[in-house]
Formats: C-alpha cells, structure tokens, sequence
C-alpha cells in the first residue's frame, strides 16, 4: 500500500492520516468501493467544510472534515495499490479534485472572513487568491521530490514528473482520462514545467535525493497544508493560514531550494 520500498521509507509529516488510511484500506478491500469513490468522497468533505468556512460557524468541525479528508485522499492511492490496479484516471482525478477543494475551502475562508467583519473586502479575496496560488506550487515542490524519489528507489510509478503523455492503464477509461488529464495539464502543467527546469538548474548532476531532504519537503504536501488549517480554524483564525501560506511558507520552500542546489 505505500508508494516507495520499505527501505526507502523517510518521515512524512503530511502522511499523518496514514494509520487511519490503512484501517480503511483493509476494511473495504472486500467491499466494491473503489479508490474513485474515495477521492469523490474527501471531495463532498472537502466542499463541507468550505461551506462552514464560508458561514463562519463550527469552524472546528471544519478543520476537523479537512483531517478527514486528509485521511481519505491517503486511502484512495492505496486502495488501488493494495487490489493491485493502480489507475491513471485515480491519479489525475485525485490531483484534480485536491486543487477543486483547495479552492473552495480558501474562497469559504475568504467568505467568511467578510461576514465577520460585515465588510465586503476585494482584500479577503485577493489573498485568498494568492493563498491558493502559492499552496499549490508549494504543494507542486513536495510532489516533484516524492515522484523522483520514487523513481531512484523504485517506488510506485503511477505518477511521473513529467505528465505530458495521457498513458494509462489497461482498465482506465479512455474518455474519463482524456477528461482528467486535459483538467490536469490545464491545472499543474506550468508547475511541472517550473520545477523540472529549475531542479535541472539547482542540481545539474542529478544530486540523489536523501530521505531527509525528502521529509523536509513533506512540510509543504497538501497533508500538512490541511493541518496548518484545521489548526487555524480550531482557534478560530482560519484566515492566519491564508496569510501562512502567502509568506512562511514560501519562504520555507526557498530556503529548501537553497539547500538543494548546495548538496554535495
């Protein structure tokens, strides 16, 4: 069920939600649900938390849904891993519908944040905006290093780092994959592109990985992102990840570049 051999292994701090995962897992191996119906369900607890952002009401309960969701965005992978049939069509819809709940929870924070202040405020907003922005490139800096590391260790190879070719597998849906992929590349392909090149230019000779670069980088995955803001939201300041993600944290991943490209 995990996407790099056991020797490998490094410490995920945005793989909290990993114990959970596999109990599911191994609770719904002899069921028919499928890793589809799980990526479509964190997407459903995804949209309900960014509803309470929205109201700016149980914001715990949101934060709470968003570890939910963390939990069944670990599972749906491993669903398809441990019945053995991995799906390219799981993989860009999984991608797909992260970003689609990374959008609707920052725009309830942001909506929220309005009817707090009983302001209607283009500020909230364009923060919000930033804010998704940056999480997702932030996000695009984690999943680069995972899909390498993977490949130098022979790990799991559903995902590549360059995702320009639609290719799936026997039993994905030629439609369905033509849908995600284009969705895909419209969403994450300037992020792909950006992080090739610039890890070329950071390490020209093909530096290995190390696993603890690799788990550096595991402050940035979306697991992570959602725990910054559950916390938030459980102190009721949601709006403080919003503004984490536009300045911490990118300053966080370009000291992790700096590193980088000084590793020996």
């Amino acid at each position: 069920m995990d996407k790099v051999p056991p020797q490998a292994a490094f410490l995920d701090l945005s793989d909290y939600a990993r114990p959970a995962a596999r109990w599911l897992v191994r609770t719904l191996l002899p069921t028919p649900i499928t890793s589809i119906h799980l990526t479509l369900a964190f997407t459903g607890v995804g949209f309900a938390a960014a509803a309470l952002f929205a109201l700016d009401r149980w914001l715990p309960l949101a934060g709470a849904l968003l570890l939910i969701k963390s939990m069944l965005d670990a599972a749906d992978g491993s669903l398809a891993r441990a019945r053995q049939k991995p799906s390219r069509v799981g993989r860009f819809l999984d991608s797909v519908c992260d970003f689609v709940v990374t959008v609707a929870v920052f725009g309830g924070i942001a909506a929220g944040q309005q009817l707090r202040t009983g302001e209607i405020s283009r500020f909230a907003w364009l923060l919000a905006v930033l804010a998704v922005l940056f999480a997702t490139l932030q996000g695009s800096v984690f999943s680069y290093y995972y899909v390498r590391y993977r490949v130098q260790t022979g790990g799991d190879q559903t995902s590549n780092v360059d995702e320009s070719a639609r290719g799936g597998y026997a039993w994905d849906n030629p439609t369905a994959l033509n849908v995600v992929h284009t969705l895909y590349r419209l969403i994450y392909s300037w992020q792909d592109l950006l992080m090739n090149r610039l890890d070329h230019w950071l390490a020209p000779k093909g530096v290995q990985l190390k696993p603890s670069f690799l788990t550096a980088t595991t402050a940035l995955g979306l697991g992570s992102q959602l725990l910054v803001t559950a916390i938030c939201a459980a102190l009721g300041q949601p709006v403080v990840a919003l503004w984490s993600f536009v300045t911490l944290f990118n300053v966080y991943w370009l000291a992790l570049l700096i590193v980088r490209r000084l590793s020996p």
